[in-house]
Order: C-alpha cells, then sequence, then structure tokens
C-alpha cells in the first residue's frame, strides 16, 4: 500500500507541466500507471496479474484522458490569444499608418508566386504622414495599399 501511494504522489508531480497538450498527456499517463498498479495489486491468487494491469490502466486511463481533456480546455487560452493578437494588430497599424482612411475595397487577381489562389482582397487607404530618412529627408506618404490572400473557397 505504501507503494502505491508513492507511485500515486510521484505521477501527480510529473503531471504538473507547463503546456494544456503535455498535461493532457501526463495526466492519461498516470491514468494508466496508477490503473496498472492497482489492477496487479488486486488481482486474485488464481488469475494472472498482468492481465488486470492491463484491464485497469485501460480502464483509468481512458478516463483519466476524459477527465484532463474537459479540465485542460484549450478555449480559454486561444480567445485569450486571439485577443492580445487583435490588439497588437491594432497598435501595430496605428504606429506604422497613422490615421489611415480606407478608399476603396477590391478583390483581384493576385500573382501566384506570392499567393496560391491567384486571387486577393485589395484595400487602398489614403494616410498623411511623413516619414524621415536620415538627418536631411524627409517624404510624404499619401496612400497604402494592403494586399490579402484569399483562399480558394471565397
Amino acid at each position: 500500500m505504501k507503494s502505491m501511494c508513492l507511485l500515486l504522489g510521484f505521477c501527480l508531480l510529473m503531471s504538473a507541466c507547463a503546456t494544456n497538450q503535455k498535461s493532457r498527456l501526463a495526466a492519461t499517463g498516470v491514468g494508466i500507471g496508477v490503473g496498472a498498479a492497482i489492477g496487479a495489486a488486486t488481482a486474485p491468487e488464481d488469475e494472472r496479474p498482468e492481465l488486470h494491469a492491463l484491464y485497469w490502466g485501460g480502464i483509468l486511463g481512458v478516463v483519466s484522458a476524459v477527465a484532463a481533456n474537459y479540465y485542460y480546455n484549450d478555449e480559454k487560452d486561444m480567445e485569450l490569444m486571439r485577443l492580445e493578437t487583435e490588439k497588437m494588430k491594432a497598435q501595430l497599424d496605428f504606429f506604422q499608418n497613422g490615421p489611415a482612411t480606407l478608399l476603396k475595397e477590391t478583390t483581384g487577381k493576385a500573382d501566384k508566386k506570392y499567393f496560391q489562389s491567384g486571387k486577393a482582397k485589395i484595400k487602398l487607404y489614403k494616410i498623411d504622414q511623413w516619414v524621415d530618412e536620415g538627418p536631411n529627408k524627409k517624404y510624404h506618404r499619401d496612400q497604402m495599399i494592403e494586399i490579402l490572400p484569399l483562399e480558394k473557397g471565397e
């Protein structure tokens, strides 16, 4: 019984991983290991303990995999990353372009060398920005074009 408690404690320490994927795999492995230990320890004397270890290891492995999949859910992390990405894109756009006004948005052909589908969404912006080029030169930007690839289905 003492060795089973040590095994369970070791398995719980090993399941403390950095990512959700690693945590799910570790929890599944812990379930299989603990189930195998329980199955082998509780097998009747007239039956083979390795078969009981496989049986219990499989059952507890599946149960722990389902529980870990539910507990270590990626949806919250993905939503947080999506919001953070949108915020960073907005900040980058502001720093690069300053105030920009969308003049025209169309869909047209694009170079297949750069775009797999051969089609792109083209946006034309009006901007008002002075850019330094060295200590003695400045130039003015008044338009910006953005070309975004379209997927084959779009």
